[in-house]
């Protein structure tokens, strides 16, 4: 039985990865548009709570953009470091007044201040309430049309506004993605930004991780519209279609959820509307450095998807349309999760019986080598979009890829399996990883114009 369970898997399997690999490879170049008659109104969200270490780096990748109809909201969600005052230092801040919407419900606001450096800027200074209630508030000061959420962390690429712009021209667009790259994955040369692979394992197997999801996975789903999760640390939306959804609802998991309450809309009431990948608008955000980080990252993120997936469990094939159902219950929850189990298990089972070796060495065989040709394709289609490594580091991510698909994911099978038991025994729990605070240098045009964070 669990032979038979475990061969049906590994076609399922197969089946995804083949159509995670074809399609952007067939299809997902740099898109040739022309920039809009005008900038639509854009307002950037940055929750933050204790971010004292990155604050910096955002505010300035912020400064550093091409784009003037812009406003700017750094929500203090109760932090009980120097955050704040941070804030204060580099904004020179001063108290203000903004009438609120009175839509959406949000933990107390203590100050709105506004910056007499940079007049778009404001900062909200709240009582703790989690990163969605801090969205919340954000969304019922908002006067823009178009509202970007960003991690506190994050930093973005000078055209990365105008990108969305684009993608927003598009009627059809309600929400959107951007790209996120790791910022451990870059380094400053010949005064230039570029990608290389001399960090540590453990950041290696992010960087390929999140290219692989972004440029394989994401743009895969945008194209077939089951889009399931818009990264937290860039996102787009409509401020139109937030209100509609009712905000964020405060769960460990609320990029995930916010998404799929969108879904739920375009499948109901919004028929015809849709969500896009836009790899063209680009982030960087910190990964973890540590295992001891990483596990909490990565349980967070479990107990998120788990959260999600009893919430809005009557909604699939009845509100959610047919491909991001069927995405959801068979490559997130069938492939992703259960499967770990099964994955976990079958080797052990096998060893101790000694039956069909033959059999699992072929499907370990097929599997691996699948995982292979994903990660190759993943290199081919993020080069379109400028991605492209030295040839030092070309060659160590060619011999790290076995050692990402036999070593690396077995821990992402055990950060899935123990994330799904604990979100029983503790759902609301935010096991919050460490910042890195990493100086990093913006460039624009080929030459440095921002010292971020130094």
């Amino acid at each position: 039985m669990i032979l038979i369970m475990t061969i049906v898997l590994f076609c399922i399997f197969g089946l995804f990865h083949t159509i995670y690999m074809f399609i952007p490879l067939y299809t997902s170049r740099p898109q040739k548009q022309n920039d809009p008659s005008k900038e639509t109104g854009v307002c950037i969200l940055i929750p933050a709570y204790n971010e004292s270490l990155v604050i910096k780096n955002c505010l300035m990748g912020i400064q550093n953009v091409n784009y003037t109809n812009l406003e700017v909201f750094f929500i203090n969600d109760g932090s009980i470091d120097n955050t704040l005052k941070i804030l204060d230092d580099l904004l020179t801040l001063k108290k203000t007044f903004r009438r609120k919407l009175g839509r959406l419900n949000h933990e107390r606001v203590n100050d709105l201040y506004r910056s007499q450096r940079f007049p778009n800027i404001f900062v909200i200074d709240k009582e703790n309430g989690g990163k969605a209630d801090a969205l919340n508030t954000g969304i019922e000061f908002a006067e823009k049309e178009i509202i970007i959420t960003l991690d506190a962390d994050s930093v973005l690429e000078p055209n990365a506004l105008n990108e969305m712009n684009k993608a927003f021209s598009n009627n059809k667009v309600v929400a959107a993605g951007g790209l996120v790259n790791i910022v451990q994955g870059y380094k400053n040369e010949r005064n230039a930004f570029t990608p290389s692979f001399k960090i540590s394992g453990l950041i290696r197997f992010q960087v390929v991780q999140y290219m692989t999801a972004f440029y394989l996975h994401k743009a895969t789903q945008a194209k077939l519209q089951s889009m399931t999760v818009i990264a937290g640390a860039f996102g787009a939306f409509r401020k139109s279609i937030l209100l509609e959804a009712k905000g964020y609802r405060k769960t460990v998991g609320e990029d995930m959820d916010i998404t799929l309450r969108i879904q739920e809309l375009i499948g109901t009431k919004m028929k015809g509307k849709r969500i896009a990948f836009v790899p063209e608008a680009v982030c960087y955000t910190e990964c973890p450095e540590s295992f001891k980080n990483l596990f909490k990252q990565r349980i967070r993120w479990q107990k998120a998807f788990v959260d999600c997936i009893i919430t809005y469990r009557k909604s699939f094939y009845r509100k959610m349309n047919f491909t991001a159902s069927t995405y959801l219950l068979f490559d997130s929850l069938l492939l992703g999760t259960l499967s770990a189990y099964s994955t976990l298990l079958v080797p052990v089972v096998i060893l101790i019986t000694m039956s069909h070796l033959k059999l699992a060495f072929l499907l370990l065989t097929i599997s691996i080598s699948l995982a292979i040709l994903q990660n190759i394709a993943t290199l081919i289609v993020s080069r379109r979009y400028g991605h492209q490594y030295e040839i030092k580091d070309f060659v160590s991510l060619l011999f790290f890829i076995p050692l990402e698909v036999m070593f690396y994911r077995v821990t992402g099978l055990l950060f899935v399996s123990i994330g799904t038991i604990i979100y029983f025994f503790d759902k609301e729990g935010w096991s919050r990883s460490e910042r890195i605070g990493k100086q990093i240098v913006f460039h624009k045009e080929g030459n440095v114009t921002k010292n971020i964070g130094g």
